[in-house]
């Protein structure tokens, strides 16, 4: 089909950037986190909002893009922890943009961007859609459970896409969640509490959520193809793209990480390193582009993109 041409990245972060050596309320050491994860650091929002973050990543695409705001048509948020159940964050960005547009939240949580931008495609007729990833994960984590708390950042990551005459291909797909391997139960009535989710706090069965990106990866790869320059996979965890580099025979010089700073940042992560990628210059000679995530549904999917070398520039 045709595909788009991605003209403008942004990317935020919470305000408060916490160390390993932080977590001092659970029985674990910086040395014990990187060894299994290859997290070093991420970032908490405790005075931003979901909105504020995807606010901030918005602005910062829409300025690299170099577009009247006024003509962005669509946009797609991909979130799991909304500010309010409504209006989605969407609704939010078009009210701090002024601008009105054909606007709704999705949530798929850490494949929701995969999601967002195939469904941007797809629908966009004329002018721009925003993209854009944002998650507070930390409204939904139990800070005593060494399981998960280690793991997740707070950001948000934007692309600013048109149509353009390039090779576009998309595989999604969900599969049964059969055991709960991912899940966050959200409010409940009984256990209220200001700015969180009272309680629904992220569940995960870590070997169960490796298997599926393995799973997913090889097989997004098996239906996309491997005529890729680069590859940026959800940031999940370190161990998981070491493993599916070795076990799928991927070219590591290909791949781009930056969970050590950041953390799994769910639907941010993937918009987030591509907004890095472009800062350094990285996609300027790449032809090929693929994109990679996975998470809870169980769901998972690609998106490989033709690039024109000129994406990382002001060239429209």
């Amino acid at each position: 089909m045709k595909g788009i041409k991605l003209l403008g990245f942004g990317h935020s972060h919470g305000d408060v950037s916490v160390s390993n050596s932080d977590f001092t309320q659970i029985e674990t050491s910086d040395e014990w986190i990187v060894s299994r994860t290859g997290i070093k650091s991420r970032y908490l929002a405790v005075d931003k909002t979901t909105s504020k973050m995807a606010l901030e990543a918005a602005l910062m695409a829409i300025d690299e893009a170099n577009i009247d705001k006024n003509q962005i048509k669509v946009i797609i948020v991909a979130t799991m922890t909304p500010d309010n159940f409504t209006p989605g964050v969407s609704s939010n960005l078009v009210k701090s943009l002024g601008i009105n547009a054909y606007a709704f939240d999705i949530n798929v949580a850490c494949s929701g961007f995969i999601y967002a931008l195939d469904i941007a495609t797809k629908i966009l007729t004329e002018g721009y859609a925003l993209v854009v990833g944002a998650d507070k994960v930390s409204n939904i984590i139990d800070f005593k459970d060494r399981n998960t708390c280690i793991l997740f950042g707070d950001g948000a990551g934007a692309v600013v896409i048109k149509k353009a005459s390039l090779a576009y291909k998309s595989y999604i797909n969900t599969i049964p969640d059969d055991k709960d391997v991912l899940i966050a139960s959200g409010l409940k009535k009984d256990k209220v509490m200001e700015n969180s989710y009272a309680h629904g706090f992220l569940s995960m069965q870590g070997q169960d959520v490796f298997k599926l990106a393995l799973n997913s990866i090889k097989d997004v790869i098996q239906n996309l193809g491997e005529n890729f320059d680069q590859l940026v996979l959800h940031q999940a965890n370190k161990r998981i793209i070491d493993f599916a580099i070795k076990y799928l025979n991927i070219d590591a010089a290909k791949v781009y990480t930056n969970l050590q700073h950041y953390g799994n940042t769910s639907a941010a992560s993937i918009p987030i390193a591509l907004s890095e990628m472009s800062k350094l210059g990285l996609l300027k000679n790449c032809k090929n582009l693929l994109l990679i995530g996975f998470g809870a549904g169980l769901s998972y999917g690609g998106i490989l993109l033709e690039m024109d070398g000129k994406n990382n520039e002001i060239n429209q």
